[in-house]
């Protein structure tokens, strides 16, 4: 639950001190520190700014400040003033993004830039193919992944060449969707896929990482290549 919390928008030590309270119910900094683990000096500006996001209430008992989490459906309150304040500038940055030069190249870096990624790929209403395909995507990114390309399989077809080691597991089981294989000599970090006139290029060593190419000549080449691997692969 921290880890979604933080994801959301909430920092580390936000997401513990919200968490705490839910389970204390009302109490006071002394005993909050307690439980969270958290030093006492640092929870005051944590303290302050759950305040502020109206996530967290206080009221004073014998002149003690006790503080209480909202419930949880507050939570929607909060996301929604958020994405209202997007909303809000939206039209700036588009307008923004139409003066600058298209960008040729993206890299996506992180958890966060790969799930931005495969937002970005679930919208594309052609085929997608792939070579080296390595189900890593469903272990770093253990909700996220599985959830977009489940929902990516229903709408478009899709072809990948996966490494042997992937055979019978859930990436290999989406609906819509065509599988060869390497042989099992053959094995790499890399992943690239193939979709509208783009390339993009996946690794989870290290830093997770896409780097998407946009350009026609690239994307025709890359398909070609991919078209003599799929002739000469096997389910």
């Amino acid at each position: 639950m921290q880890e979604t919390l933080e994801e959301l928008g909430l920092t580390r030590n936000e997401a513990i001190i919200y968490l705490s309270l839910l389970k204390l119910g009302s109490a006071p900094v002394s005993k909050i520190a307690n439980i969270s683990g958290l030093n006492r000096a640092n929870m005051y500006n944590t303290i302050n700014s759950l305040v502020k996001k109206g996530l967290l209430t206080h009221v004073i008992k014998n002149n003690v400040k006790y503080f209480q989490a909202v419930e949880p459906k507050k939570l929607l309150d909060y996301l929604k003033e958020k994405q209202d304040k997007l909303q809000k500038i939206l039209p700036d940055l588009e307008s923004i993004e139409k003066i600058q030069e298209k960008i040729e190249v993206e890299i996506f870096e992180g958890k966060e830039g790969v799930k931005t990624f495969y937002l970005y790929l679930s919208k594309t209403k052609n085929e997608v193919i792939g070579f080296g395909i390595t189900g890593l995507a469903y272990d770093i990114l253990k909700y996220y992944a599985p959830k977009v390309l489940k929902k990516m399989s229903e709408e478009i077809h899709a072809r990948y060449i996966a490494f042997d080691k992937t055979r019978g597991k859930e990436i290999t089981k989406l609906k819509n969707t065509e599988y060869r294989y390497f042989p099992k000599k053959v094995d790499n970090y890399a992943t690239t896929l193939i979709f509208e006139d783009k390339v993009a290029v996946i690794t989870y060593k290290d830093i997770p990482k896409v780097v998407l190419i946009k350009d026609k000549s690239i994307s025709e080449g890359y398909k070609k290549y991919f078209e003599f691997m799929w002739e000469f692969t096997k389910n």
